[in-house]
């Protein structure tokens, strides 16, 4: 059974006695919900890669701005974090704005010292 409310998509796949009950829960709760119970229906359906919401997300989600977020996180100005590293604050900088790419060398240092996977930081 699939649910459809909107242009939000819920999959959800239910087996036994009380099908009807959870229908009816669900048309209680969002009366304007499609339930479609043909497994093989899937028109409605869109791949999430190819969805503007995923485009978007995927092209404000860039190693610098990854890199931001992390050391807001771990509550580290960039001297802090530069000091720990090894570089000057600048390339840091330079790094979290998209001007300055992080290598494999500065990927494995920043994730040691924010504490996550160094690979994050790499594109």
């Amino acid at each position: 059974m699939q649910v459809v409310e909107k242009t939000r998509h819920i999959n959800a796949t239910f087996n036994g006695h009380g099908i009807p009950l959870i229908k009816e829960a669900i048309l209680k709760a969002y009366p304007n919900a499609q339930i479609i119970e043909d497994e093989n229906d899937d028109e409605l359906l869109e791949e999430w890669k190819t969805t503007d919401v995923a485009k978007e997300i995927k092209a404000r989600k860039t190693p610098g701005r990854i890199l931001s977020i992390y050391r807001e996180r771990s509550g580290l100005t960039l001297v802090q974090l530069a000091e720990i590293v090894g570089t000057k604050y600048t390339n840091l900088s330079a790094m979290e704005n998209n001007r300055r790419t992080i290598g494999l060398a500065m990927a494995k240092k920043l994730g040691k010292a924010l504490n996550v996977d160094y690979t994050k930081f790499l594109e």
